[in-house]
This record gives structure tokens, sequence and C-alpha cells, in this order.
């Protein structure tokens, strides 16, 4: 089945022999682009708001969490299901603290030091002000149990990095792999 304009993907895990789904979601294209949007909030573009118009039609779920970001809120409203939206704080995209809405130009020119660091070690390196990669994974691993224990199907509206770190969980691999279009759609039957 295909949700969204990325590639469909539909991952089963044999974790539990009555299927539960799980819909993880990225949010359509904000209006802000090229720069490292963190906690930064910026709305959809128009461009996103008609993508995610026609991105989710059929998808039902029982209930819909999403990123407390306006990106993910705005996104998820599209999807044309009775269930309400949940905020969850625990779904906001990585703080990067000063870099917030900067372009890596800014970065690089503010503290080039740390920006070759951080380069050279991503998820080791935390912007000045902002959230480490630790604390930021355990977080969105809590708002994962969260979600497991509600109703199913459910569908999460949130961002690259959170989406990578819920997926490296369910699937044991590493959140270097993952890779998530704007309004695509990866099921996981749980």
């Amino acid at each position: 089945m295909s949700w969204g304009y990325g590639p469909a993907r539909r991952v089963l895990l044999p974790t539990d022999i009555c299927m539960r789904t799980l819909y993880l979601i990225r949010h359509a294209r904000p209006a802000v682009e090229g720069v490292l949007l963190g906690q930064s909030d910026p709305p959809l573009s128009d461009q996103g708001r008609s993508d995610a118009h026609r991105a989710f039609s059929g998808l039902q779920v029982e209930r819909i969490y999403s990123s407390p970001l306006r990106r993910a809120r705005e996104t998820a409203v599209f999807l044309q299901s009775p269930a309400q939206v949940t905020v969850l704080d625990e779904l906001a995209e990585i703080s990067l603290g000063a870099w917030d809405g900067k372009c890596w130009e800014e970065a690089q020119r503010a503290n080039p030091a740390l920006a070759n660091r951080k380069a050279e070690d991503w998820f080791g390196v935390t912007p000045p002000d902002g959230e480490s990669w630790s604390a930021f994974t355990k977080r969105v691993l809590n708002a994962l149990d969260h979600v497991r224990r509600g109703p199913m199907p459910a569908a999460i509206v949130a961002h690259s990095a959170v989406n990578s770190v819920i997926a490296a969980n369910l699937l044991g691999s590493s959140v270097i792999q993952f890779q998530q279009a704007y309004c695509e759609v990866i099921e996981f039957d749980l």
C-alpha cells in the first residue's frame, strides 16, 4: 500500500502475534528550508500543505500523536481520521540550541572549531545550549513507550531525527541508515 509521496515502506516485526500497526510520518515541507531547523518553529509551506492534503487519504487510525512543533501539528490535522491529535512534547525535534534555525555556514562562522567537531562526530557533540543525543534519544523512547501502550492503529507525526530514533529502536538498526521524505509514511506492524 502506498502512503504519502515518498516510497512506501511496510515493516513487519516479530514481537507480537497480534498485529498492532504504527504509522511513522514525517511532517510536510516547512516554509523554511536550508537551515538546521531543530526546535525552530516555522509553519508548513504552501507546497507542504498541498502535499499533506493529498498524502494521507485512506489512512485511518485510532490515535494520532504529534510533536508540539507547528510543522508537525499542521501536518497531523491532514490525517483524515476521526482520532484527535494528542501532542507529546517528547516528540519534538532535537534542540540544536544556538544553532536552531541557522544555516550550517552561520554555525561554522560562530564557532569553527565546534562546528568541525560536530561534523566529525554528529551524535557525540552538542551545539551551544543544545540537547545531547543521549538525552534526546531517551525522551523519544519514552514517547514511543507511551504510544505503544495506547490504542492501535496509531500514527506518530514528527521529524527526521525523532523518527530515526523510533525506527532504529523498532528495527534494531542504526539511526544513520534512516531516511524519510516529507509526508512519507512508514508502516510498522508491532
